[in-house]
């Protein structure tokens, strides 16, 4: 079993993502992890050398983004299953062994995700339908959705019934955050899409799908995920970056997926809701840092 992290600047949350895995239960089960680091410079390689020494690392000395990490983590690994796992998580109890399981008994399916949660115990709902047009103004943080969180479109896109349910359930994507593959499916398909930033684990399952292979979420499989906060605060010009690829991301994403075609009205649709998204999020992004720098 190959445990996968991608990190920077992320040093406590890695020291703490490596010590659950640790005093995870792994079902009789061994494991390898391999660190892959985007370019840290807060000494995260130096910690993990000298205190777990057994961890694989990758140091990468630029920020690689997370496709090409991850994909260069899983060449190096000599394991049945890779987990790929953010680095910002907490594995709880026998998350991954669960997991092994699930997959030796199901050969039908290529993946298969973790239920991420956050410190509260709140969901992250990490199994979702794939983006649509309706997903591009009521999406999973969406005020609008905040509103009517169980309006009917929301609760099938984010699979919140199979959820309460408790039952390993399809669902069209899972969350890389914490997600299993056999190598031999994973490759299949090319790996995470390295032109994607934003979005790759929903084009990598879309993919394995078009093979015939089930993707599926075991809400059984606990994570804790803090989502975003492994690097910690980022600067204006590092949100920019984030919300435009973010949204770029998610037009590719929907056009590949849908497979409408080049000239149809509802590409043009669409890029217009996420350009006007991604120009709110602009704004707030710049409101929030100058609100930080005056305070």
């Amino acid at each position: 079993m190959a445990v996968i992290l991608v990190g920077i600047n992320a040093k406590d949350f890695v020291k703490g993502c490596i010590e659950s895995l640790q005093k995870a239960e792994w079902r009789g089960r061994t494991f390898e992890a391999i660190y892959v680091d985007n370019g840290s410079k807060d000494a995260t390689c130096k910690m993990l050398a000298s205190e777990y020494p057994w961890v694989t690392v990758i140091e990468n000395g630029y920020n690689a983004g997370y496709c090409k990490a991850a994909n260069a983590g899983a060449r190096l690994a000599e394991s049945r299953y890779y987990y790929f796992i953010n680095d910002d998580t907490i594995v709880l109890n026998d998350a991954i062994g669960l997991l092994v399981d699930f997959m030796d008994e199901h050969p039908e399916v290529a993946t298969i995700g973790s239920r991420l949660l956050y410190p509260d115990g709140s969901e992250q709902y990490s199994g979702r339908g794939f983006p649509t047009l309706m997903s591009s103004v009521m999406g999973r943080k969406s005020p609008i959705t905040r509103f009517f969180p169980n309006a009917p479109w929301v609760r099938k896109y984010l699979c919140k019934d199979q959820l309460e349910k408790g039952e390993p359930f399809c669902a069209d994507w899972v969350s890389a955050a914490g997600q299993i593959f056999r190598p031999s499916d994973f490759w299949k398909v090319g790996g995470y899409d390295e032109t994607y930033y934003y979005w790759h684990e929903a084009v990598v399952c879309r993919r394995l799908a078009d093979l015939g292979k089930k993707v599926m979420l075991h809400p059984g499989s606990r994570v804790i995920h803090y989502e975003g906060k492994g690097s910690g605060m980022r600067p204006y010009k590092s949100q920019k970056f984030h919300i435009l690829d973010f949204h770029r991301g998610a037009y590719r994403c929907f056009c590949e997926l849908s497979r409408v075609g080049k000239y149809h009205p509802v590409r043009y649709l669409v890029g217009s809701l996420l350009a006007g998204r991604a120009a709110m999020s602009l704004m707030i992004a710049r409101i929030r840092t100058l609100f930080r720098e005056t305070t």
